[in-house]
């Protein structure tokens, strides 16, 4: 059945799937897979700590639609055959700290492959199973994961940082960053929006800050090119080069919207071997609905911030110059004309940088993350913007 879904499916997009053919991230999943094989590698003594040091933790920050959930989905297929598992805790909106803290609690639980029930085994078991929500969570963790790395290696995937509960995350990550001195076989790695970073200052866990930073975004060209066209090949099927140029025009270079090109077209072949220009265009319509699905929540985001004619003036600076403006520029440009302070600016600017409007590579030079939701904002802000005229009251003539 896997393979049959493989086979009809090759192009996935959405949070956390791994598309067939992960491309343009080769250097992110090497950093991963070394990750893998350090916490894999041979062991002081039996059930003993590593020989070598843990790997550094490693941070994965970008926009949303940008893959991050992809690639810890990519580690944690990758795992299994390298001897390591995967523990993954996503905090989402609304979740409760006491039913995370129990379901991570139940993955710890879990050792794969083990058959004999040793001494220590059964204590670690007894101690989850036994545990209540209303105990003590945070200060156990230690113990917990200390015994579970004597049986097996562990990756420890956080997704969604930026919701999880700063006094949790912070017990969690310290207890991690001791283990890891002691070079026990775990690894820790971090995903979320740019947000992440504001939070983590907000958790007492300083060890983080040295972290191996991953920042993604958008595809080289090549690897767009590559994401669309060798799923079609591996199977047979022709792809005019007319075909694939209308269909790289349409993904701006990003990882979710190559997927969604990528899928609609695939189920439009409907078992076709070839693909031309004609059987792309009749897509068009969906493949432009979803785009536009996509802008209108990162715009509902900025409207609903109440930022919209902050992320108006920074949108026309942006595009003005010619040259990739600095984050202190865009601040500027910003707060002209108004009574905003640094502090207030800057937090303006976090928020906009996290909703996806533009991006911030490692370079600190400041560019649109999804170069055409630049014009989709516009029309809608110049649309929002007659309607609020237009409510406004009549005065009356005197």
């Amino acid at each position: 059945m896997a393979a049959e879904q493989a086979l009809k499916h090759p192009f996935r997009p959405g949070t956390g799937f791994v598309p067939e053919h992960l491309a343009g991230r080769e250097p992110e999943q090497a950093l991963l897979r070394q990750a893998l094989q350090d916490i894999t590698g041979p062991r002081k003594w039996f059930y003993g700590p590593l020989r070598g040091e843990a790997p550094q933790p490693l941070k994965i920050i970008g926009p949303r639609g940008a893959g991050k959930t992809a690639l810890l989905a990519w580690a944690k297929r990758e795992a299994e055959p390298l001897g390591a598992d995967i523990v993954r805790l996503a905090f989402l909106p609304g979740a409760k700290t006491k039913d995370v803290i129990a379901g991570f609690r139940r993955q710890l639980a879990t050792v794969p492959g083990w058959r004999k029930v040793e001494a220590q085994a059964f204590k670690y078991i007894q101690m989850a199973l036994n545990w209540q929500p209303g105990q003590s969570s945070v200060l156990d963790f230690g113990e917990l994961l200390a015994t579970r790395l004597r049986f097996r290696p562990l990756l420890l995937l956080l997704d969604e940082v930026m919701h999880h509960d700063p006094k949790m995350l912070g017990g969690l990550l310290q207890q991690s960053q001791i283990l890891m001195s002691e070079e026990w076989p775990l690894a820790v790695v971090l995903a979320g929006t740019p947000a992440l970073n504001e939070h983590l200052d907000e958790v007492d866990a300083t060890f983080i800050n040295r972290a191996k930073n991953i920042r993604i975004n958008g595809l080289d060209p090549a690897a767009t090119r590559a994401a669309l066209s060798k799923p079609f090949a591996d199977r047979g099927v022709t792809v005019t080069d007319e075909a694939l140029e209308l269909m790289l025009s349409w993904t701006d270079d990003y990882p979710y919207f190559t997927q969604i090109v990528g899928r609609k077209v695939w189920e439009a072949k409907k078992g076709a071997a070839r693909v031309d220009v004609a059987l792309v265009r009749s897509v068009e319509q969906a493949v432009q609905k979803e785009r536009e699905d996509f802008y209108e929540s990162i715009y509902h985001i900025i409207s609903k911030a109440k930022l919209l004619e902050h992320a108006r003036k920074a949108v026309a600076a942006i595009e003005a110059d010619p040259e990739p403006l600095t984050p202190v520029q865009v601040c500027t440009c910003m707060a002209a004309g108004t009574d905003l302070d640094e502090q207030r600016t800057l937090k303006i600017y976090n928020q906009l940088l996290d909703a996806g409007l533009f991006w911030q590579p490692s370079s600190r030079r400041v560019s649109a993350a999804i170069p055409s939701f630049f014009n989709y904002f516009k029309e809608e802000y110049k649309r929002d913007h007659a309607q609020s005229r237009q409510a406004q009251p009549v005065k009356p003539k005197k």
